[in-house]
């Protein structure tokens, strides 16, 4: 029994030896906190993704700050922008938009103030004679655009019609000019129709002339000639306004004489910069070119171009064609025109063209005066007044 007991312990004393020897073998029945007992490597961890290219320069996901992108180059920027947009936006116009407006070059005064007859050579035509140039109102109203034209009074009854953005008051008499910023001084210190009336009456002479010193004293202008021509035409101006007032009235057209709104509306426009009395000669070749320069460059088309009677003055000169054609013009532009008639019906005939039609008949060397267009309807009696409007080219006559 004994000698049993003694094998069984010397084969237990072996397999521990074994166990001990063979550590790195799995030996079955080896205690399991035996040193042989070797704890399993740990599983690998998945393999991460590698980045993707894009998203490492666009910083997503990676928490990192994410790469600087070239910004876009700045659209140019027009610098006639923001002087148009003076020009066009109601209110008074920019020292940029007035220097260009106001800066263009003018004609040199002539030597001769022309006429219709000899006789009449020389007189400055202070105030208008033409009594229905509302025959023209529902043909300008709210046309907008520009105004140019030669006269005095004129021009702020189609201004007060047609709203335009600007006016070029284009007149080759230095008086005309000298007129226009008498009217400016007025309309400045007058706040209604009636005050502005009052400073052409007599009893306010000593007083406008007062107005004119202080306003003009340091401007540039010939204060000198200008209180010449207020004398001179203080009387007639007042009759005009009287007359204008009646017949507007009468026709219940609404003017800077007959309507608060309109009057208003005009006065405010001088105001802010917008009419300016420039030397201008029809058949020169200077200001007239230097207005359709300025026109395009402000996005401003002449809708208006008066002309009253002055092509009863001449053949069409070279210079006269070339001006008009380079005035800037759209569809919607007229010229307005007069041919006296005062012996039979104690007016005018009146005439409107579309521009862009005038300007082809003007390339035509056989078209040498304004009756080569302009075929002129007999006037009946004294109370016959021709109104007509031409918009076909030569082509199509």
């Amino acid at each position: 029994m004994r000698s049993l007991l003694h094998v069984l312990e010397f084969m237990r004393s072996l397999r521990m030896l074994l166990c001990a020897v063979f550590a790195v073998v799995s030996v079955p029945g080896c205690p399991s906190g035996s040193p042989s007992a070797v704890a399993p490597e740990a599983a690998p961890e998945a393999a991460a993704p590698a980045a993707d290219p894009t998203e490492l320069a666009e910083g997503s996901g990676s928490g990192s700050a994410p790469a600087e992108v070239a910004a876009p180059e700045p659209e140019p920027v027009d610098p006639m922008e923001a002087v148009r947009a003076s020009v066009h936006s109601g209110e008074a116009l920019s020292e940029e938009a007035r220097a260009l407006f106001w800066g263009s070059v003018e004609d040199d005064a002539p030597e001769v103030l022309l006429a219709t007859r000899p006789d009449l050579e020389g007189r400055h035509y202070l105030t208008c004679d033409e009594l229905n140039l509302h025959v023209w109102y529902e043909r300008v109203r709210d046309i907008g655009g520009g105004y140019a034209g030669v006269g005095s009074d004129q021009a702020y009854t189609f201004i007060g019609w047609m709203k335009p953005d600007l006016a070029w008051f284009t007149d080759y008499d230095p008086w005309i000019s000298s007129l226009h910023h008498i009217y400016a001084a007025f309309f400045a210190n007058a706040e209604d129709i009636a005050a502005f009336r009052a400073w052409w009456e007599e009893d306010q002479r000593q007083a406008a002339r007062d107005l004119l010193r202080e306003r003009y004293a340091d401007s540039g202008y010939d204060l000198d000639r200008m209180l010449l021509v207020y004398d001179e035409a203080r009387y007639k101006v007042a009759r005009r306004l009287r007359r204008l007032q009646r017949i507007l009235g009468a026709a219940e057209i609404p003017s800077f004489v007959t309507d608060e709104p309109t009057y208003q509306y005009v006065r405010e426009f001088i105001a802010q910069g917008r009419a300016r009395p420039m030397l201008a000669n029809l058949i020169d070749d200077q200001a007239l070119r230097a207005v359709g320069d300025v026109g395009r460059q402000l996005e401003v088309p002449i809708r208006v171009f008066y002309l009253s009677n002055a092509e009863d003055y001449w053949r069409y000169p070279q210079e006269f064609r070339d001006n008009f054609q380079a005035l800037h013009f759209d569809e919607r532009s007229l010229i307005l025109r007069t041919n006296a008639a005062k012996r039979t019906n104690g007016d005018y005939r009146y005439n409107s063209q579309t521009a862009l039609s005038f300007q082809q008949w003007l390339q035509r060397e056989d078209v040498r005066r304004i009756s080569d267009i302009w075929q002129r309807e007999y006037i009946r009696d004294e109370d016959h007044i021709p109104v007509s409007h031409i918009d076909a080219g030569p082509e199509d006559e």
